[in-house]
């Protein structure tokens, strides 16, 4: 697509060039937002948002485990879809969260 490059962000923005976000860090972000969080056992992680009919199917990660740059895409435009959260609002988030894991 024209104007859009693999990191997820549009060309010349903030998009998300190297994204260090762990799954407990992106799991309290949905949480905050009113998601709600089912795991059907030894299959995947669920997180729904029944006001705006947002729902989104991760693969089960470890707490402390980095989100893999696809994943947080797929997040990413179906938040910014439902209007929960704008992409650059998103990317803002991730570049903190990123900041905080590398500080650590």
């Amino acid at each position: 697509m024209a104007g859009v490059d693999d990191s997820g962000g549009q060309q010349g923005g903030r998009g998300m060039h190297n994204p260090r976000i762990t799954f407990a860090q992106l799991r309290r972000l949905l949480l905050d937002m009113g998601f709600t969080e089912t795991v059907p056992p030894k299959s995947h992680v669920f997180f729904a948002h029944e006001p705006s009919g947002a729902e989104v199917s991760l693969p089960i990660y470890r707490s402390n485990r980095l989100i893999l740059p696809h994943h947080l895409n797929t997040v990413r435009i179906m938040l910014d879809a439902k209007g929960l959260m704008e992409g650059d609002d998103f990317d803002d988030f991730v570049a903190s969260a990123s900041a905080k894991q590398s500080a650590s």
